[in-house]
Order: C-alpha cells, then structure tokens, then sequence
C-alpha cells in the first residue's frame, strides 16, 4: 500500500460534503484508508494522525481541497476519486440548477439572491466557523450550525450576538434540528405535531421526536443546542432562547428539554426559566435532581423513553413497548442457546447518547461495563479496540473517527466490531443501535448483515450461540424506513427492541440470566 494524493487549490467544499466525500472513499475496492477535506491546521493533523499527511501536503493551505488515501495503486485511487467526485454537489456557478436551486459563493451572495430566507447552515471548519456565523447573524439570519471543533470561546461570543439580534444559534456540533418541518442536517423526517423539543443531544432529540411520530403525533420544532451550550463556559444561551422560542412558538403547545449533562453554574438558570414557562414542559436532564426538576413546575423525565411516554400522556396516547416480563421470557430463550464460556454483554455504539443510556440501562443487571468513554473513569477500557469483561464503545469517538465521518452518516467506522466481538468465546450478546438520518447511508442495516450472519456461523462453527440484540432509531418517513430496517434484522436473527433503552435492558437480563443459571450449575 502507498499514499497518494490528489490537490486542488482554490476549490472549497463543506464540512458536510467533505464527510460525504470521506465515506466514499473509504468504501472503495483497493482503499485501505483515506481522508478527504480542506488543508486547514486541523485537517491536516487528521491527516497526519492517521498516517497521510505527506510532504507535499505539509506545504498546501486552507484553501486547499484534497483527497489523500493509503491505496494498492495508482489505479484503484484515481478510480476511488473519481467516485468520490461523481457523488460531490457541483461546484458554485451562481446559476440556477435543473432543480431551481441557486449556488452563492459569500453569504452576502446568497441574501442577495435569495432575500425571503431567514436561516443559514454553516457548515465550515470550526476555526472559521465565527467569522461565518457572524456574517449570517448581522445579515438578520437564524443559524444552524453543523461545524465542530469550534473553542468554547468562540461559541459564546456567536451565541452572545444572536442573543443581542434576538435570533437562533444551533450548535456549533450541531446534528439535529426540524424547523417548520424541514429536517434539517442529520434529523430525522417526522409528521408535524404540537411538541417542542429543545436539546443539547441530536439523538435524544431525534429519538422522542421518532416516537412521537411513531405514536400517530409530531412535532412543531425541534431545536439542536449543540453539545457543549450548557457547559459553564458557554452559559446555556441556546437552551433559554430555545425554551423562549418554543413558548412564543403558535405551533408549540407542549415543550420538552432533553440534555445529557448540565454545568453547575448554567443548571440554576434553566430551572428558573422553566418554572415562569407557561406551556407545559416535559425535562429529561441526565445529571439533575428529580425534585429539583418537580419543583420548576416541570414533568420529570427519568430517561428518553419516558420522556416521549410522558409527552405522549399530555395528549392521550402511549407507545408500547414490551414489559419487563416479556423481556424476561425473551432473555430465557436466548441463554438457552449460550455456552458455558459466554457470559458478557458487548455494545459496539454510533450514537454516544445511546451508549450513555444503555450502560446506564445494563450497570443494575450486569454491574461494572467498561467504555473508550465511561460513567466513571475506573471503568475506562485500556484499549478501545478491545473489549474486558461488560463493555460498550462509542465508535464516535474520534480515535475511530479521525479522517472519516461519523459512523451514523458512515456506517462502516463501526463494520468491523461485529466480527472482532464475535471472536471472543466470553461474548454473549452484541449490542447495536442504528440511526437512521437523511444523508447517511441507505441502507445500514443491510451494509452489516454479512458481517452479522458470518460472527454467527463462526460462532456455530465454535460450538457457541452470538445473541445479536438490535434497535434503530428513525422514521417510515426516512428514505431508509425504520419499518423496513427492524423487518432485515428480525429476518436475520437479531433480537429487535423498539428503543435503544429496551435492547439495553434485554441484553443486560440475558447476562444476568446466564449468570444466575452457572452459579447454579444450570443449563
């Protein structure tokens, strides 16, 4: 294998396509590995961490597109690029396309052609991020921002002028919002409805927003905080604007908050603001304190499954979902089928959120579970690549990420830990959460099940059983269809739960099971 290379000064393309761009690219014949995106600093760090970074590279700058891949020739990466161009938007022309769509090279470009729009997706490196958004906001434009890697300082500073211009700021890092109906980056297609959703995690937002459409109701907007606007340093601004905007909203008649964790100097400004809220608000925040919750006025939410159920009971409707004793009895069958070797619990995740909720779901079953990012730093794995005793890995994280998108857009970040999990005799279940979202792969149940139906037969071949425990997070309304995503999985085996909570719940009662039976000399 040999690193080549292809540059192109003076071209520039967006965070978003360059992740596109960089999932192509890696899933073609002949590519080992390989990263396409602008030369900034950043960049090519990435490059360089991941071993791609050459000479001739060293001296490009931000103004540089590239696409480097370590390669078996020549050949097979002209052929990977040219794939990569054939799925890249065209260049900006300022012309109209065939679909009426107008490209703009400068913000000022794109107000000028288009003077009703009142929003802006900023999709840029994060160390131009500010000055772009800064743009956006005094042209009078809500903003959305998808860009990550952006200094917290930054961030305030953005957030603090669209304050000042009583506008949005979403992010930065922000995945998911749906706006008047439109979903927006990585969100989810969900029917319209009277629920408001503010939050500081895209998958709890996209995950009650699913259910919620799943359950015959919908949404009025959804609203990405971003990950870090509730730290400290940033001071929450997008949640109080968000919980502001929800409440003036006409659309909105019931509100939920949904966060992981809450800075301690930021947590007493939103409970105050929830509790002068005049619409009913539903809050499921991770690191906060029920009565603290109650006492704003607010109905507490002990994770995202009951966040959606509770929403759900303000307007008469309830999702169902199997019960702890239908769970059981699933449990039953499956350890059943187990070795007297298999008694761990192995979550390969792509959505941290999920990862968060499962450990938080599998830790009163089956104690300690070890993660790349976990509850405690005791229960830190060693090596994230490979698995002791209970563990989960977020393959978000950027040491799987580094120079490819993340795996809810590129599914094949997390491809191989089917394979490498399967292999261990101490594997009992493998856990998996699939997120579905418009410009991410197509199919990603189907793009594993090879992987899944080979970790099976390796397993017969070895005298075990692997207890595949499965959930997908979207809508019938995805291009993907989540109906038709569950339908591949339970055709191949897979134990499919309705929510990620659920699956986490089912895998953690077969370790537990397994356990109680060999302490018992049972089979």
């Amino acid at each position: 294998m040999e690193v080549f290379v292809k540059i192109e000064r003076g071209r520039y393309v967006d965070s978003l396509e360059t992740l596109l761009a960089s999932s192509v690219l890696n899933d073609q014949p002949g590519i080992e590995i390989g990263c396409a995106g602008m030369a900034t600093d950043p960049g090519k760090d990435v490059l360089e961490s991941v071993g791609l970074l050459t000479e001739e590279l060293k001296t490009c700058d931000g103004s540089c597109y590239i696409i480097a891949a370590r390669a078996e020739s020549q050949a097979a990466f002209d052929a990977a690029v040219d794939e990569v161009e054939a799925n890249l938007a065209p260049e900006d022309s300022g012309d109209e396309n065939e679909t009426g769509e107008r490209s703009c090279p400068t913000i000022r470009a794109a107000v000028a052609a288009c003077p009703k729009a009142n929003l802006c997706s900023v999709a840029v490196p994060g160390e131009y991020a500010l000055g772009e958004v800064k743009k956006a906001l005094n042209a009078g434009l809500h903003c959305v921002v998808f860009s990550n890697n952006v200094p917290l300082s930054d961030e305030r500073e953005m957030k603090e002028l669209a304050w000042e211009k009583g506008l949005l700021c979403m992010g930065p890092d922000c995945g998911v919002a749906n706006i008047n109906g439109a979903a927006l980056v990585l969100a989810s297609i969900n029917n319209r409805g009277p629920f408001g959703i503010c939050g500081a995690s895209g998958v709890g937002i996209q995950h009650v927003a699913a259910i919620l459409h799943e359950a015959g109701t919908g949404i009025s907007q959804t609203i990405g905080t971003g990950g870090n606007d509730l730290k400290n340093e940033v001071g929450g601004i997008m949640m109080l604007m968000g919980i502001d905007a929800l409440e003036a909203d006409p659309e909105t008649k019931y509100i939920a908050l949904i966060a992981r964790r809450i800075g301690d100097l930021v947590e007493p400004a939103i409970l105050e603001r929830i509790s002068r809220c005049k619409k009913p608000v539903v809050a499921m925040f991770m690191s906060c304190d029920r009565a603290a919750v109650e006492k704003t006025g607010a109905v507490w939410a002990r994770d995202l499954d009951d966040c959606a159920q509770k929403c759900l009971a303000m307007v008469g409707k309830t999702y169902e979902l199997e019960t702890d004793e239908e769970l059981a009895a699933k449990a039953a069958e499956a350890v059943s089928l187990l070795a007297p070797e298999q008694k761990y619990v192995r979550g390969a995740f792509s959505g941290g959120t999920f990862m968060d909720e499962a450990m938080r779901a599998l830790i009163p079953k089956v104690g300690d579970v070890l993660s790349n990012c976990p509850l405690k730093e005791e229960w830190r794995l060693a090596d994230s690549h490979k698995s002791v005793g209970n563990a989960c890995i977020d393959y978000g994280e950027e040491e799987f990420t580094l120079g490819r998108p993340h795996p809810a857009i590129d599914p094949g970040v997390r491809k191989p830990a089917i394979l490498w999990e399967a292999g261990d005799p101490e594997t009992a279940v493998i856990l998996l959460d699939f997120i579905l979202t418009p410009p991410g792969h197509m199919d990603p149940v189907g793009y594993v099940l090879d992987d899944i139906r080979r970790a099976q037969e390796l397993a017969r071949d070895a005298g075990r059983h692997i207890v595949f425990v499965a959930s997908v997070l979207g809508t019938d309304a995805d291009f993907q269809n989540v109906s038709a995503q569950r339908k591949k999985l339970a055709d191949a085996g897979v134990l499919v739960c309705r929510t990620n909570h659920q699956a986490a719940l089912l895998s953690g009662e077969i370790v537990r099971q397994k356990k109680e039976r060999d302490m018992h000399g049972l089979r």
